[in-house]
C-alpha cells in the first residue's frame, strides 16, 4: 500500500489468507497504516471487510501472513503456518487496539459511568479514582456528560454507540478499529456517531473503519481501500479514489453506493 506520509508505521498486514472450511475469503491482503491516518475499507456485503477488521485484534485468526501492531508481531507465518505472540506478549500487543461494534455490547446492568471504568479497573488493575475522571472527560468529548448515571436501556441508538466509543477509548489504545459502527442505527441517529469519529479523526487518533457512509471516507478517512472478493481490488487517497475510480467493480459499486 503506497504510502508517502514517514509516521511511524502503526499497523502492518502483509499477505493475510484467511478461509472458513473450503470457502477463501481473505486472498494475500497487503495494508499498512501510520500514526494518524484513517484508512477506510469499503466494499460489497461479503468481501471480506469486516473479517479483515476483525483479524487485527485476533477475533478471528489467520491462516497465513503477518499481523504487526507498532512494530510487533502479533502473528507471523513460519514454515507454513500462522504462529501467534504468546501470554503476556500478545496481550500486551492486542491492548494497543480499541473495537467498536455493530452492535453497542454495552453492559446492560451497569451505568454508562460504569461501562467506561469496568475494563481499564478490571484488565489493567487501576483504581477507580484514576481511571473516573478521564471517563468523565470522555463523556464530554461524546456530547453525554449528562448521561453518566443512565443505563444503557435509557439511552438511544446513537447515545448507546458514543458510549461504546468513549469506552473503547478509555483503554487509551493507539489504534481505533471500527466494524460498520452506524449499521444498527436509524439514518437520524447516524450523524452523531460518525461526528464523534470525525472529531476523533481531526485530532489525527489512528483508525481503521469499515464503512459503508461513503461521506465520511470521503471526507475524514485519509486512505480508501475498495474489497471485493477477499481482494483489495483498489485504493488511494479520497478526493482521485472517489473522483475517478480506475476500475469497473469500483465505478459499478461506488454508482450504487452514491
Amino acid at each position: 500500500m503506497a504510502n508517502t506520509n514517514k509516521g511511524e508505521v502503526m499497523l502492518k498486514m502483509t499477505d493475510i489468507y484467511k478461509a472458513y472450511e473450503e470457502v477463501e475469503v481473505l486472498k494475500g491482503i497487503d495494508i499498512e497504516v501510520r500514526r494518524g491516518e484513517v484508512l477506510a475499507i469499503i466494499g460489497p456485503s461479503g468481501s471480506g471487510k469486516s473479517t479483515l477488521l476483525r483479524c487485527i485484534n485476533k477475533l478471528e485468526t489467520i491462516d497465513k501472513g503477518s499481523i504487526a501492531i507498532k512494530d510487533k508481531f502479533l502473528v507471523q507465518t513460519q514454515d507454513g503456518e500462522a504462529v501467534y505472540a504468546s501470554g503476556k506478549e500478545e496481550r500486551e500487543i492486542l491492548a494497543s487496539t480499541g473495537m467498536v461494534f455493530q452492535q453497542f455490547n454495552l453492559f446492560p446492568h451497569m451505568t454508562v459511568l460504569e461501562n467506561l471504568l469496568e475494563a481499564p479497573m478490571q484488565v489493567k488493575g487501576l483504581k477507580r479514582s484514576e481511571v473516573e475522571p478521564y471517563a468523565r472527560e470522555l463523556l464530554e468529548k461524546v456530547g453525554l456528560s449528562d448521561r453518566a448515571d443512565y443505563y444503557p436501556s435509557q439511552l438511544s441508538g446513537g447515545q448507546q454507540q458514543r458510549v461504546a466509543i468513549a469506552r473503547a477509548l478509555c483503554m487509551k489504545p493507539d489504534i481505533m478499529l471500527f466494524d460498520e459502527p452506524t449499521s444498527a442505527l436509524d439514518p437520524e441517529l447516524t450523524g452523531e456517531v460518525l461526528k464523534t469519529m470525525r472529531e476523533l479523526a481531526a485530532e489525527h487518533m489512528t483508525m481503521v473503519v469499515v464503512t459503508h457512509e461513503m461521506a465520511f471516507a470521503r471526507e475524514a478517512a485519509s486512505h480508501v481501500i475498495f474489497m471485493a472478493d477477499g481482494n483489495i481490488v483498489e485504493e488511494g487517497e479520497p478526493a482521485a479514489f472517489f473522483a475517478e475510480p480506475k476500475e469497473e467493480r469500483t465505478k459499478a459499486f461506488l454508482q450504487n453506493m452514491l
